[in-house]
């Protein structure tokens, strides 16, 4: 049933980011703007999610771990059950994939990236990133991300979850923050 869901997940970010159908490798897909950064800073940071998506009529869930020491971020997903969805990294400029299951071979990372960071990672969009502009709205804690002056996301700061909506896929993720229970190998 995961393998599905993985299936959907690729499908979905790759037709709906890029509008296109690659069989190739990962360098024919465009850089994602917005999402390098020469003020990217090292520090320690930690969280840990479990992220639903809807696309479409479909939607799954996944784990998602994120554990920053000096300037490399490391993004790990897993799938409910404990099945490794994929690892990344992103050093401020350049997401590296570490390793994926073979459904995610044309994921477009640096969008999941983006979005991802955009929604959950402090201050991310104060990192002057080319051609974004953010709009907040202080009465709601709801904040607009705009690319080249085409809004691209709205992202929803609750209590207890933050909602983002891509405008370009369309599709949702939620994320709900889950208690730290990373070990740490030291």
């Amino acid at each position: 049933m995961q393998v599905n869901w993985v299936k959907v997940f690729s499908s979905m970010l790759l037709s709906g980011v890029i509008g296109l159908n690659l069989s190739a490798c990962q360098s024919f897909i465009p850089k994602a703007q917005g999402l390098a950064s020469q003020q990217w800073q090292a520090q320690f940071y930690q969280r840990q999610d479990q992220v639903d998506v809807l696309w479409k009529k479909h939607s799954f869930s996944f784990l998602l771990y994120q554990q920053q020491q000096g300037k490399e971020l490391q993004l790990l997903a897993l799938t409910l059950t404990g099945q490794q969805l994929f690892e990344i990294k992103f050093d401020g400029q350049n997401v590296k994939v570490e390793q994926r299951i073979e459904q995610m071979k044309l994921l477009p990372f640096d969008f999941v990236v983006r979005d991802i960071l955009f929604a959950t990672y402090p201050n991310f969009i104060d990192l002057k990133h080319k051609d974004v502009t953010s709009l907040k709205d202080q009465t709601t804690d709801n904040q607009q991300i705009l690319i080249q002056q085409q809004k691209v996301l709205n992202i929803r700061y609750l209590a207890d979850r933050i909602e983002l909506d891509n405008l370009q896929v369309p599709y949702q993720m939620v994320f709900s923050q889950v208690a730290n229970t990373l070990e740490s190998n030291d």
